[in-house]
């Protein structure tokens, strides 16, 4: 049945990509290659975990890749509005502007986040009593990420400022990370100052057991830079675009390279070879989903209480309602007596708290979202180099890229208000307002002129 769910998966990816202007990032394309590949992944061990996939987790998986695509139609035709009923994409040649920050600027930075490290790294210490970096990682990780972490420990908690100043520290990381992925495109020093912020802050993150943040921040480069490479050719085919497609395939392989290289790093050891060990990880969410026509699982009391974790969260720290609980499902194991993990996809939680017709309803919803910003962020706006709805858009299209794994709907958080007006001062502190994009209407000269440029 795997290869089948390949095949279907492969035809609407592939719609997907003609219906929304062969663009292989717009959202509704790019849920269903995510999910594409994690299938492949899940083919990969199908005999190793001795599944028997169903035709039922096949039709929710392809209900979420139409359901993304019909919001997604719905957003393309009120993007513009009141031009209802008509594609609204912009094909206007925007020239990509090389973003130049103050080393000073950046060296403040820089001194900031380093603190951001000693806090973390001295909470660490504190929490676990631990005197060994790699030890107190671990133990770290174990206290902080278990099914059965109570979340009300006040042991766990860090201090107002250590967390304000983490938060900040990621912002900062954010708009670099934009910084970076457009210079890639507009710069030809592909290797600057620029790049410091963002290690130093996955650095900060990886000494938590954490490499989440590691993926967003490599999303926001990777949207950045594609998105200013196809404003420079009026987004429309080109040689320079297939080359770059090519350079994002080999940025992913080194991610997933160094993904599971600081596996040790971050507390999790395994004997796993590298290769199965991102096929576990990409794949083993799918084998998860299959799992539940086997062992259903009951719907909680709490409204939307894995679907909308993050509301939920804000709830109780605005009003006390309806109380904190622990994120993490609990661990499958596969028919054969694998444990294949905790991350069940995008797709469960929204089927177990809401049934068929509410998970597609809001798919569908949470598609017109995403292609409503995307479509705006299409289209350079203000007089900032660093334009804030393509950065908005770059940070929030984590989420549906990683549909395929878990659910992730930090957005819709009190914390992501916080979020952006960090953002817009961290932008205001790098750059203020120095310079309008160089925008021309679409022509073909305009285009032959910048694919030579790439």
């Amino acid at each position: 049945m795997l290869a089948v769910t390949l095949v279907v998966l492969s035809l609407l990816f592939l719609l997907s990509f003609v219906i929304f202007d062969t663009d292989l990032l717009a959202p509704p394309t790019a849920v269903a290659l995510v999910f594409l590949f994690g299938c492949f992944c899940t083919f990969y061990n199908e005999e190793r975990w001795g599944l028997e996939f169903s035709p039922k987790t096949t039709g929710l998986i392809a209900a979420c890749i139409l359901a993304t695509m019909v919001g997604g139609i719905i957003g393309v035709c009120i993007s513009r509005y009141p031009k209802i009923g008509k594609y609204s994409f912009s094909h206007e040649v925007v020239l990509p502007r090389e973003i130049v920050i103050q080393p000073l600027k950046t060296y403040l930075v820089m001194a900031f986040q380093l603190l951001a490290f000693y806090l973390i790294y001295s909470h660490i210490r504190r929490v676990t009593g631990s005197s060994g970096l790699l030890s107190a990682i671990g133990e770290y990780r174990q206290l902080t990420a278990s099914v059965t972490t109570d979340v009300n420990d006040p042991t766990l908690k860090m201090s107002f400022i250590t967390k304000n100043v983490l938060q900040a520290s990621k912002m900062i990381s954010v708009v670099y990370a934009y910084i970076v992925g457009n210079n890639l495109i507009a710069s030809k020093r592909k290797i600057s100052l620029s790049w410091v912020p963002v290690i130093l802050y996955s650095l900060t993150t990886f000494i938590q057991g954490d490499r989440s943040n590691m993926i967003r921040l490599w999303v926001v480069v990777l949207i950045v830079a594609y998105t200013i490479h196809k404003r420079a050719v009026g987004w429309k085919k080109s040689k320079s675009t297939r080359k770059m497609v090519r350079r994002m395939a080999i940025s992913l392989v080194v991610l997933a390279a160094l993904f599971s290289g600081i596996r040790g790093f971050v507390g999790r050891t395994s004997d796993k070879d590298p290769l199965y060990y991102i096929t576990f990880y990409a794949g083993s969410p799918i084998a998860i989903l299959d799992q539940y026509w086997i062992n259903p699982i009951e719907k909680p009391d709490v409204f939307g209480q894995k679907t909308f974790y993050y509301l939920n969260q804000s709830l109780t720290a605005l009003i006390g309602w309806p109380g904190k609980y622990n994120y993490y499902s609990d661990f499958i194991t596969s028919p054969n007596g694998t444990s294949i993990g905790n991350a069940p996809t995008a797709i469960r939680p929204t089927y177990v708290e809401f049934g068929f017709w509410g998970f597609f309803l809001l798919f569908a919803l949470f598609g017109v979202f995403y292609m409503v910003l995307y479509c705006k962020s299409r289209k350079p706006s203000g007089d900032n180099p660093i334009d804030f709805r393509l950065l908005m858009y770059a940070y929030i299209a984590y989420v549906f890229l990683m549909y395929f794994y878990a659910s992730f709907l930090d957005f819709l958080s009190h914390l992501y208000i916080k979020y952006m007006v960090e953002m817009l001062l961290v932008r205001w502190f790098l750059v203020g307002k120095k310079y309008k994009p160089n925008i021309h209407l679409f022509s073909r000269g305009n285009r032959n002129d910048m694919e030579s440029s790439f």
